[in-house]
């Protein structure tokens, strides 16, 4: 969910903060630490293992379709359901 910070729901039903790194905070929308490609790093690895060490020096590396999803301007408490992120990895924005 993209309400400010960005929420996962994990498949028992529970709500929690997106990790990220010690020293940062992965926040939606404008202001600091907003980048597409930073929410993008972190869903792509939560998306395989919700244990995951985040490491967001490379976020530039994420998968172009996710950080085209978190680029798309998104009504604040908008949900991201799992399998909309997954085809969204799977699938990069074509060229125009």
């Amino acid at each position: 969910m993209l309400h400010h910070t960005v929420w996962v729901t994990t498949g028992d039903g529970h709500l929690h903060p997106a990790p990220c790194t010690p020293a940062e905070h992965l926040w939606w929308g404008n202001g600091w630490g907003d980048r597409p490609s930073e929410a993008a790093t972190v869903v792509d690895a939560l998306l395989d293992d919700l244990g995951a060490t985040l490491n967001l020096r490379e976020h530039w590396k994420a998968p172009k379709g996710l950080t085209a999803l978190f680029n798309e301007d998104h009504k604040q408490a908008t949900e991201l359901t799992r399998s909309t992120l997954l085809h969204a990895r799977m699938n990069p924005p074509r060229a125009r």
